[in-house]
């Protein structure tokens, strides 16, 4: 077996690559979310996900400032699993999750019950991948900000409140109009990035307990 410094070495450079899983309560708008960032298409009516749905979308980070550093455009290859959220579906969706280096979960602005249901993905991210670790992001999407502020259900202070709670990124968005989603999935490739760059500093075992979830091919 390659030591770990030889397996370290083999994944320098080339482009970074990580999984990330869209999470929430069914009908939300997680499919149309990762339709629209993916295809920019947006279709009213969508079948129920049974199980999962794969799609693939390549994020190009523009130069930064990163800990007093410049650094330059880089890109981070998104695959990106789409979850169903039904309760008799949730018994499989670890299949998808285990090996993710980040998540998206949703909820649905005019819901607020699809809101309480987060805490319960926060927990399932919190207990069953590296997130305590430091190798694992999370972000908070809080769906259909298009819709009129006397039909929103969820105030905006809430979301924000359990988003720093859990240093998670929090976007209003809208998969019908795309709003907040390129914004979105940026910072999530930022993320991802500097995980993926930092990754030595993760304790090696987790890398290998939760999968190949990251990791810089080259």
């Amino acid at each position: 077996m390659a030591s770990t410094e030889n397996k370290k070495k083999r994944r320098v450079g080339g482009p970074v690559e990580g999984k990330i899983v869209l999470l929430g309560d069914s009908g939300v708008g997680k499919s149309s979310i990762a339709q629209r960032f993916c295809f920019d298409k947006f279709d009213e009516t969508h079948d129920v996900t049974i199980g999962g749905a794969y799609l693939q979308k390549t994020v190009t980070i523009p130069p930064r400032q990163e800990d007093g550093k410049l650094l330059s455009e880089s890109q981070v290859k998104l695959h990106i699993w789409d979850t169903g959220g039904s309760e008799k579906f949730r018994s499989m969706i670890n299949l998808y999750y285990r090996d993710a280096v980040g998540a998206i979960i949703c909820f649905d602005l005019t819901d607020e019950r699809s809101f309480e249901s987060v805490q319960y993905w926060i927990n399932q991210m919190k207990d069953n991948t590296s997130y305590n670790d430091g190798g694992f992001v999370m972000a908070l999407a809080g769906n259909k900000c298009d819709t009129p502020p006397d039909m929103q259900r969820v105030q905006s202070s809430m979301s924000l409140e359990l988003a720093k709670k859990y240093n998670m990124i929090y976007k209003e968005v809208s998969a019908k109009t795309g709003q907040g989603l390129p914004d979105m999935f940026r910072q999530l490739a930022e993320e991802v990035h500097k995980i993926c760059q930092n990754w030595s500093i993760v304790n090696f075992k987790i890398y290998y307990k939760y999968g190949r979830g990251f990791g810089v091919l080259g």
